[in-house]
């Protein structure tokens, strides 16, 4: 069993929630002529929430195939009267002509290829005024040591730093902070009694059956509960190209 297999029955692939993506977008004025990026999509629940609270056209963009068919698959299930498109694409290799996008969304979806690259390869798909709304995983105190870091820096292309650096990065970059968000407890908590719930339905609440992507989900849920709460962060970054 792989992560689509295990998330495809559940609404997201990581800790999050429409409450914490209207945090941000709360702050930005959309037109019913924008278009908005969608990376990392998943299943689509964020995307098809978009299309559905809001106005303008949605690009759901997904590295698995798999999710690309089941997020558009949704959209049509979910209202969204075709303003939603799904696309297969790598995150560093995106079919997009520059300044096609009002705003990208790109909640973990930095996680593969690391903050400062992210913010680099992106900057392109706005327009100087356009924004990109970036969503980050990092520690409360650099020099957090593995145990607290944890299974989510294992899955990303550099280790965890704090939002002093972070910050420093996006305007190093040629990007302004319009504002900010953290991912509340709760989003977590409510994320990994969803996923614990799913491993061991899988499992048949047999130890035995446990292993593979089944343990590393209860191992990650696990290390949240009792370790990572309140020493690692989600901070949403809602940024404006400068130049």
């Amino acid at each position: 069993m792989d992560r689509y297999e295990f998330f495809s029955g559940l609404p997201r692939t990581e800790p999050g929630g429409t409450i914490f993506t209207s945090a941000y977008l709360s702050f930005v004025q959309l037109q019913r002529s924008d278009r908005i990026l969608d990376l990392r999509t998943g299943t689509g629940e964020r995307a098809v929430w978009i299309c559905r609270s809001r106005v303008g056209e949605v690009v759901a963009v997904d590295q698995d195939p798999r999710f690309c068919r089941l997020a558009q698959s949704h959209a049509l299930d979910g209202g969204t009267g075709g303003r939603m498109q799904a696309v297969c694409a790598r995150y560093n290799a995106l079919p997009f002509s520059d300044e096609s996008f009002s705003l990208v969304i790109a909640e973990w979806a930095p996680i593969t290829l690391g903050l400062k690259a992210s913010l680099q390869l992106w900057r392109r798909l706005v327009p100087v005024g356009g924004l990109l709304a970036i969503s980050y995983p990092g520690v409360v105190n650099r020099d957090a040591p593995k145990e607290v870091r944890g299974p989510i820096e294992l899955r990303m292309a550099e280790p965890m730093a704090t939002l002093n650096d972070y910050q420093s990065t996006a305007r190093s970059l040629g990007y302004e902070m319009v504002h900010q968000a953290t991912l509340g407890h709760h989003l977590w908590q409510n994320f990994y009694a969803d996923t614990t719930r799913r491993a061991w339905a899988l499992a048949g609440r047999d130890e035995n059956n446990v292993s593979g992507a089944i343990r590393s989900i209860l191992d990650e849920a696990n290390w949240y509960r009792n370790i990572g709460r309140g020493r690692v962060f989600l901070q949403s970054m809602l940024l404006r190209r400068t130049r």
